[in-house]
């Protein structure tokens, strides 16, 4: 699953928090919600649909460039 593209729905949605949550609980301990509102999970899951990057690889970067 992480390597193809997800759908845009609520379920591809909540698949994109659960690895962006996953992601920022395997860096720092802590979940998303810690860092980021959901507005902004909001607007990164549409970022992510444009960016037609593998999902696993977006959100290890968006955790870097967050704790960066």
């Amino acid at each position: 699953m992480e390597n193809q593209p997800i759908e845009i729905t609520s379920q591809g949605q909540s698949t994109f928090i659960e690895m962006l949550s996953g992601e920022f609980i395997s860096q720092t301990g802590i979940g998303v919600y810690a860092y980021l509102t959901p507005l902004a999970i909001d607007s990164l899951f549409q970022q992510y649909l444009q960016h037609k990057e593998p999902l696993r690889a977006f959100t290890k970067q968006l955790v870097k460039t967050v704790l960066a």
